[in-house]
């Protein structure tokens, strides 16, 4: 197939889009190898510069990867955040991936300023710091805010351990704690890594992320969670379905 040089469109765009409809075509799932730099110069009868240049979209945008030594493969799908009132362990088992959360901190401290001024609520809050992993792969920290009085006394259930065994909200609507979750509200934005945040998620300092911030109510319309989440931009998806307005 040869590329269209009269075209508007890059050499490797065209490529790449090229390389997308060959997926398709030939059926190629995740896991699968694909082609070599070789093969494609064969096929397309382009420069390897511009061959590069497609594979390297192609990575960052995450249908492919490239293992050391062995070459590149078809990419699994990214983990996408969903517009759910869902936990991480729900929403990565939805997804087929496996779901761990390595607790890095679990501490009972004064609630802090920015609570108290948007009047979520004072006094002692349950301060959770953890590491989200999806197949081994950390993705995410998520720093959790829990109001002490709205947990029953429980803050046994706390233990590192015990976190690091399942989900924070089985945890909360469990029988020990009763929470009933009803509804949350999210804001979505882009930053870059610091340093610290960079090296828990295996990336260069300055990278993209994607921080979402998560504010859950009770039944009662009590919020009972304040949570903001650091994703590494190029391991998760931020997805919303959109439809058109009736009439």
């Amino acid at each position: 197939m040869m590329m269209d040089r009269m075209s508007p469109l890059p050499l490797y765009v065209q490529l790449e889009q090229a390389l997308l409809a060959h997926i398709g075509k030939a059926g190629l799932r995740a896991g699968d190898r694909f082609l070599s730099e070789a093969e494609i110069a064969q096929s397309y009868a382009v420069s390897r510069a511009t061959i590069r240049q497609a594979l390297a979209r192609m990575v960052t945008d995450g249908h492919l990867e490239r293992i050391q030594g062995l070459g590149t493969f078809i990419a699994k799908p990214r983990p996408t955040h969903q517009p759910l009132l869902t936990s991480f362990t729900e929403n990565m088992r939805e997804q087929g991936y496996n779901p761990r959360r390595k607790v890095l901190l679990s501490e009972t401290v004064s609630t802090p300023e920015d609570l108290r001024a948007t009047q979520l609520w004072s006094g002692s809050s349950q301060r959770i710091l953890r590491l989200l992993l999806a197949d081994d792969t950390p993705i995410g920290i998520s720093e959790t805010w829990l109001p002490v009085d709205a947990l029953a006394g429980r803050l046994d259930l706390f233990d590192p351990a015990e976190l690091e065994s399942g989900s924070l909200y089985d945890l909360l609507q469990g029988p020990e704690i009763g929470l009933r979750l009803h509804r949350g509200t999210e804001t979505i934005r882009s930053a870059t890594l610091n340093a610290a945040d960079a090296e828990l998620l295996e990336c260069a300092p300055g990278s993209s992320a994607l921080i979402v911030r998560r504010i859950t109510y009770s039944q009662s319309e009590r919020p009972v969670e304040s949570t903001v989440m650091t994703f590494a931009a190029d391991r998760y998806e931020y997805r919303v379905e959109l439809f058109r307005p009736a009439g």
